[in-house]
């Protein structure tokens, strides 16, 4: 009877832990898992050894599985109604954890749109780009933009989500633009790349200029005449406008524009100016008139040395100017002898114009002009000028002489200025006191106390005057 009074007392312990607050499940298992891929979560009771029963329930409190064993194993296959919370339990006991499992589908189809569409912009506005997915979900976005990683840090682009936005276009955000989705796992992660999508940012045009030149034709003369923009994105429509009347428009897909229009030595053909329209602009040149003059009268030759630290002569340049002429070309000449275009010691520039002397040697130096656009045309020659190279720290006595006598100079100007200035205003005075007296004659006679008189004064005053007309006049000339 003892016994069995011992054995039931055993029962009823053993049922009381079963039902008590030790036996907590625990639930492990994935978070995430990719759509139709098979999982397993794993239940048990920490440091029980005897068969239980497990049961595996979602939130809904459906029961998805039941197993009696010392711990349990579920194997679940994902389908898109798998995503929820998981718990398990044990029967009479507590439940576990609950793990929030989300069903992953993998990434397929991305691609790229815009806003604006077509992604054909003006420099200052904005543009966004979207990355999209055909499928997908749990995702993560990577922008290249010309093939390099755009940084999430960066100052010129905006990353939000799926989106990637410039807010102020300018030209260096045109190009091609390309992303990459990725499911956000950790183990087999699945990416799709977007093709590239070319982003154009357009320059507004700027800074139109008008310029032509002059060749023979035959008999005739004709003005080759070009309109160019300094900046701008294509395509544009020029006009060319002689004395405000279109002659000539023509649409393009680059910065300048060329007309070829007759023109006659010495008659003036007009004004002609250049008007370039783009989609919201509208720019016109300054005008230029349609003027040849063939080259004439005398020539001028202007030299700057330069020297370097020792007030040595390393250089000089020489630049010819003609009194006339539109269209020159120059040539030059050492010693009567023609310098060639380029040299060991010197370079010509500027259509010849000037000679630029790499290494001076002294000598005489000549240029000659004519017309760039007649072959036949006679050459202008210049006087011969002499070059000497020169060394200006050799000669400081010159210098320092050159220094006083301009100073000397400065002191006597100036001392004749001062004595010019005092003189005109001795006179001046002179001229005040004369006045003053005549006006003291024709004034009323006025009362003054008895014993005082001016009369005697004024006489003297009127010798002085008199006196001194006389020392100033000059002397009668004998003839």
């Amino acid at each position: 009877m003892q016994r069995f009074l011992m054995l039931i007392y055993v029962l009823l312990g053993f049922v009381t832990e079963i039902g008590g607050s030790s036996l907590k499940p625990v639930l492990t298992g994935p978070s995430k898992a990719y759509l139709r891929s098979q999982v397993q979560f794993h239940c048990e009771v920490p440091g029980w050894t005897s068969p239980l029963t497990f049961e595996l329930r979602k939130d809904t409190g459906d029961l998805i599985r039941a197993e009696n064993n010392i711990k349990a194993t579920f194997h679940l296959q994902v389908t898109e109604g798998s995503e929820g919370k998981y718990y398990c339990g044990v029967t009479g006991g507590q439940t576990s954890n609950s793990i929030q499992f989300h069903v992953v589908t993998p990434v397929i189809g991305a691609s790229v749109s815009s806003d604006p569409d077509p992604p054909i912009l003006y420099e200052g506005h904005k543009f966004s780009l979207r990355c999209l997915v055909r499928k997908g979900t749990h995702l993560s976005f990577t922008w290249h933009h010309d093939q390099q990683q755009v940084n999430a840090s960066s100052d010129i682009y905006r990353l939000s989500g799926d989106a990637l936005t410039v807010d102020t276009a300018s030209e260096r955000h045109a190009g091609t633009y390309a992303c990459t989705a990725q499911n956000m796992m950790e183990v087999n992660p699945r990416f799709s790349s977007s093709r590239s999508l070319h982003v154009i940012v357009k320059k507004y045009i700027s800074t139109l200029k008008l310029s032509f030149v002059v060749f023979s034709n035959d008999s005739s003369l004709m003005a080759n005449i070009s309109c160019r923009l300094a900046r701008g994105s294509p395509p544009v429509t020029f006009s060319l406008l002689v004395n405000g009347l279109e002659t000539d428009v023509k649409r393009v897909d680059s910065l300048e524009f060329w007309s070829v229009r007759p023109v006659s030595l010495r008659l003036d053909m007009g004004l002609a100016q250049c008007k370039a329209q783009a989609e919201t602009q509208q720019l016109l040149s300054d005008p230029v008139p349609l003027h040849v003059v063939p080259v004439g009268g005398a020539l001028r030759v202007m030299v700057k040395y330069l020297y370097d630290v020792d007030a040595v002569t390393t250089a000089a340049r020489l630049t010819c100017f003609p009194d006339r002429g539109t269209f020159p070309t120059f040539s030059w000449s050492l010693n009567r002898s023609s310098l060639p275009p380029e040299g060991d010691a010197h370079l010509v520039m500027q259509n010849g114009q000037i000679l630029f002397l790499t290494d001076v040697s002294s000598g005489y130096y000549r240029c000659r002009a004519r017309d760039s656009f007649n072959d036949s045309s006679i050459w202008v020659e210049s006087e011969d000028f002499f070059i000497q190279k020169t060394d200006l720290s050799a000669t400081p006595m010159e210098v320092i002489a050159l220094v006083f006598c301009g100073f000397l100079l400065m002191v006597i100007v100036g001392a004749s200025c001062f004595l010019f200035w005092r003189t005109k205003h001795r006179n001046n005075s002179c001229k005040h006191c004369i006045n003053h007296e005549i006006q003291s004659d024709s004034m009323p006679r006025m009362n003054f106390p008895a014993g005082v008189s001016f009369k005697p004064q004024t006489v003297e005053m009127k010798t002085f005057i008199v006196n001194f007309a006389d020392q100033t006049r000059p002397a009668p000339t004998t003839l």
